[in-house]
């Protein structure tokens, strides 16, 4: 469980609700499930800096900026105010959080039916309603059982007064309140083991020695800077055994160290501070033992034998146990699952865990591990009731089956009686096995230049002038919370939370504030935003174009007066990029697409079992008769306002093993629905390009009319990349 520090020091406002949100949704009910199943125990993760945001909600009663305007007075609000409620009050997972709820629906499909959206379209009441339905949406479903109150808020649908509105904040305060004191309850019965990681979420193996990122990419760009700093990685993992000692009583034994980022120094840490497990994936595991895990076409591993084990790194005269997670069900339940029916969805889980049992039967050793680990709070709202359907099927079915114990770490490793030993392990994280969500990419970089320069001035200052002791403190944590991962995750390519903008303010706040704090001028270039928004056209269309569709790059003049968009990798599945730019152009009866490939192909003889698609979505603004929603599904908590906007049109092209598809054109239809338009006339090739052309007459568009489109770069469903991310693309049809 973990969340950054969303506060606003000027304002001591929190800018983003999710702490709260998830407060509501995921951190106690997915606790509280486990009193229904007494064979389940779990191993939960929760990081320091997150509990210190609940005590805030819990103790201080903390707003965020959407808190506050909920219980404000629907009379006082500006019009700033009402334009950030249409903007960010919808930001929910539609079919299973907006969908269902007949009367916020309603105000969903009125707020998104208009390209441009005036606040004088909506009513004082409607705002109301928006901002209740906003925080009841968030609510996972058991809450109603708990709170009779909170049933007659959600069966009152419409005519919210601001009375009701400070009740549903207050049965959030409520809930808040009881999520640590439930947690120490459970893991003093036994019922969960609790492990904890570095205090504000830091990348450790970086801030111990940056370099250690050339070890997986050797040619990777790092910071001018080098960035060195181990005692500042000890501080973190000291105030985190600190803090938890104070919340519960005792240290922890596990650490899960952030992004599952290791290093043979990080363990070495880890140790010295008599940490007794930690966890991370199993493709540094590969990269440890040198080998690839041979899968089948389901993604299950061939011979679990070897990722089944606890492993024992020794570090001088101690050691450190280390676990490694199965990532394909790890993957499966963050962003697959949620796609299906519960039950049928929770049986092939529980069958995928007795596949791999069968396949250590015959093993030397008593007892096997099979570890799935994963974020714990943002995949949820893809699955029906918030997931509880489908880990009520699970637990049930794991609690039923005698032959397999679902127990915490530190009980499995007290049980083992054979140990397996590693003498180094590989530098990496579990995406891609490197570093390089969070460093490498130039702003990244310049991010951590920006760093490594306000240290340098905090040590330069406190040399010079003694400042008290708490004056000293907040800077230092200044400094610590600033080398949280989540900035430099947001930062550059690939990742786009939506508002990277106030990512970006956020961490150059927190440098300012050391400055302030030592009354020191801020420089001029903390004021400046590091952020450059990506997915704009790098060239725009000079001229009509007319493409031969062949799949050919056999002649540029074809595409040289096109519009030209570089691509960025994907974050989650391969560090390799799919396409490295996109040609877009059109004469006066088509558009025209060309994908050019990247060095990677997908091989006919991949093993990779996802599928790689692009989706295309058109509107013409002057055909609106019908309207839709994007399909493909979101990691992210917040949407860009981009996939918010209604389409006309869906176009989806699929990739599997290295071959293409045919295409499926989609037009909107009734109730936000798409039926599939199978007498379209688009032609397309795949050979050394992609390339597709598209009747402007197939998307309803005539001469004369404009149509706007975006691109989404999936895997099995999943968006990969936005392209562009803040606006959609628009060509004209000439007359």
């Amino acid at each position: 469980m973990h969340q950054p520090d969303y506060k606003d020091r000027q304002t001591g406002e929190y800018i983003m609700p999710w702490v709260r949100l998830h407060a509501i949704k995921d951190y106690l009910d997915m606790v509280l499930i486990l009193e229904e199943f007494p064979k389940i125990r779990q191993t939960i993760n929760i990081v320091p800096l997150l509990i210190d945001q609940l005590e805030d909600y819990a103790l201080n009663n903390a707003h965020d900026v959407h808190s506050r305007l909920t219980v404000t007075d629907i009379a006082k609000l500006t019009e700033k105010d009402k334009q950030y409620i249409l903007n960010h009050f919808f930001d929910a997972n539609y079919p299973n959080m907006i969908l269902p709820h007949e009367s916020y629906n309603t105000l969903y499909e009125k707020r998104y039916h208009f390209n441009e959206i005036s606040v004088d379209l909506f009513s004082d009441q409607e705002y109301s309603d928006i901002m209740a339905w906003f925080n009841l949406a968030w609510f996972d479903p058991c809450w109603i059982n708990y709170y009779p109150e909170l049933k007659k808020l959600y069966e009152k649908e419409t005519r919210y007064t601001l009375d009701d509105r400070k009740q549903i904040i207050d049965i959030q305060r409520d809930i808040i309140k009881k999520i640590i004191p439930t947690y120490k309850k459970f893991f003093d019965e036994g019922k969960i083991e609790i492990s904890t990681s570095p205090y504000y979420h830091p990348i450790i193996p970086l801030l111990i020695d940056i370099t250690s990122a050339k070890r997986a990419v050797p040619n990777i760009e790092l910071p001018g800077s080098k960035y060195e700093f181990i005692e500042d990685a000890q501080q973190h993992l000291k105030k985190a055994i600190n803090k938890f000692k104070d919340i519960f009583g005792r240290e922890p034994n596990g650490i899960w160290p952030t992004e599952h980022c290791v290093s043979p120094k990080t363990l070495k840490m880890f140790s010295d501070n008599d940490i007794k497990w930690t966890i991370t994936d199993e493709g540094v595991l590969a990269k440890t033992l040198k080998k690839e895990f041979i899968k089948d076409f389901r993604g299950i591993i061939e011979d679990p034998y070897e990722l089944s084990n606890v492993y024992s790194f020794k570090t001088n005269k101690k050691e450190i146990n280390v676990l490694f997670r199965d990532s394909v069900i790890a993957n499966l339940i963050g962003f697959e699952y949620g796609n299906h029916d519960p039950d049928a969805a929770a049986n092939d889980l529980y069958e995928r865990i007795k596949t791999i049992q069968s396949k250590l039967v015959n093993s030397p050793e008593q007892n096997h591990l099979i570890t799935i680990a994963l974020d714990g709070e943002n995949c949820w709202e893809s699955y029906y009731q918030d997931g509880r359907p489908f880990l009520s099927q699970l637990y049930t079915m794991l609690s039923e089956d005698d032959s397999l114990d679902v127990c915490t770490i530190s009980e499995y490793i007290e049980k083992i009686k054979v140990k397996k030993y590693l003498d180094t392990i590989y530098s990496g994280s579990w995406i891609n096995r490197n570093f390089q969500l969070w460093v490498g990419d130039p702003i990244k970089n310049l991010a951590w230049d920006y760093l490594h320069q306000t240290r340098q001035d905090l040590v330069k200052f406190t040399s010079e002038t003694e400042y008290p002791k708490g004056i000293l403190e907040q800077a230092w944590n200044e400094i610590y919370i600033a080398q949280g991962s989540d900035w430099f995750w947001w930062y550059g390519e690939p990742n786009d939370s939506g508002q990277d903008d106030l990512f970006d303010k956020l961490f150059r706040s927190h440098l300012q504030s050391v400055y302030d704090l030592l009354e020191k001028p801020v420089p001029n270039y903390l004021l400046i935003p590091l952020e450059v928004f990506i997915g704009k056209p790098s060239k725009n269309p000079k001229d009509l174009i007319s493409p031969i569709i062949n799949g050919k790059d056999d002649s540029e003049d074809e595409w040289v007066n096109a519009g030209c968009i570089e691509i960025p990798s994907g974050p989650m599945y391969k560090a390799d990029r799919l396409f490295d730019r996109i040609y877009f152009g059109n004469d006066h009866e088509n558009l025209y697409f060309k994908f050019d490939i990247s060095n990677f192909h997908l091989q006919k003889s991949s093993t990779d079992v996802n599928t790689n698609e692009i989706y295309f979505y058109f509107q013409n603004p002057k055909n609106l008769e019908f309207i839709s929603h994007i399909s493909p599904k979101t990691t992210s908590e917040t949407l860009p306002q981009v996939i918010k906007t209604p389409f006309s049109h869906e176009l989806f092209i699929s990739f599997n093993h290295g071959f293409v598809l045919p295409p499926i054109l989609s037009e909107a239809t009734e109730n936000f629905l798409w039926k599939v338009n199978l007498a379209h006339k688009i032609k397309y090739y795949y050979e050394d390009v992609l390339e597709i052309s598209i009747p402007f007459n197939d998307l309803n568009v005539e001469r004369g009319q404009d149509v706007h489109f975006l691109i989404l770069i999936a895997k099995s469903c999943v968006i990969q990349e936005i392209i562009p991310q803040n606006q959609t693309l628009v060509i004209y049809r000439p007359e």
